[in-house]
């Protein structure tokens, strides 16, 4: 993470209320690791970028209650802030639809947001399941007796 990419002091400072640290509860450096760390760095490289002469250092930094209170309160934010749903999904393919060059590129298009909206899955049907309990076959059943078993008049099958 490049230098200016990390907030101001002055900003960092008028987060601390929100996780429950008072102003005086972090130094400037401890602040600069925890941006860095939260950014997507491993331990030994923000301890490194921050200032701290070894990874133990570093370590030890991030386990220190403040600074572990500074680090859950930025990766809660982070994770509130990173939420893909299907709506994002169906915006990007319809960006992607809009730049495809040929039919294939469409077409797989196509394909992504038949998947991404469940169009590809068959509809139910409704099956029926008769149990039995007893000895006859059915085979041996003659049509009255099927008909019976399967909930119908004698006279359904006739034609009206």
């Amino acid at each position: 993470m490049a230098e200016d990419q990390l907030m101001p002091h002055s900003e960092f400072q008028s987060l601390k209320p929100y996780m429950g640290l008072n102003a005086s509860d972090l130094t400037v450096q401890e602040e600069r690791f925890v941006q860095l760390l939260v950014s997507g760095m491993s331990t030994a490289a923000a301890g490194r970028a921050a200032g701290y002469e070894n990874r133990n250092t570093a370590l030890n930094v991030s386990r220190k209650p403040k600074v572990a209170q500074a680090i859950d309160y930025f990766r809660r934010e982070l994770m509130e802030e990173v939420k893909f749903t299907r709506t994002n999904a169906h915006t990007m393919y319809m960006d992607t639809w809009t730049s495809c060059a040929n039919a294939t590129e469409m077409k797989n298009t196509v394909d992504s947001l038949v998947k991404l909206h469940g169009l590809s899955t068959p509809e139910p049907t409704t099956t029926v399941n008769i149990q039995i309990n007893g000895t006859k076959q059915l085979e041996r059943m003659t049509d009255e007796e099927l008909l019976k078993l399967a909930g119908q008049d004698a006279d359904y099958l006739e034609p009206k």
